[in-house]
């Protein structure tokens, strides 16, 4: 799974992740956490992935982790910003 590019357009800023869709102007804004997950759907890659990052990351436990990244996952669903095709 990677973002819907060219629609998304993002720059970093400090550790956060400021996000403008030019098919709705809307912003997001990313805090650290999610910018790293953002910056890793900007390559490709998977959920497990996502997980793993997070844990190396901010030695969280998976659980968390893997509840974290579904929840970030869900919520770019809800608002069209991910390509899911293989």
């Amino acid at each position: 799974m990677k973002l819907k590019d060219p629609e998304l357009v993002w720059v970093e800023v400090q550790d956060e992740v400021v996000v403008l869709d030019t098919r709705t102007s809307r912003y997001l804004s990313l805090n650290e956490s999610a910018a790293k997950l953002w910056s890793a759907l900007g390559t490709g890659t998977s959920q497990e992935e996502m997980v793993s990052l997070l844990l190396e990351r901010y030695g969280i436990d998976e659980e968390t982790a893997t509840r974290d990244v579904a929840s970030f996952v869900e919520a770019l669903r809800e608002q069209d910003l991910l390509d899911e095709q293989d």
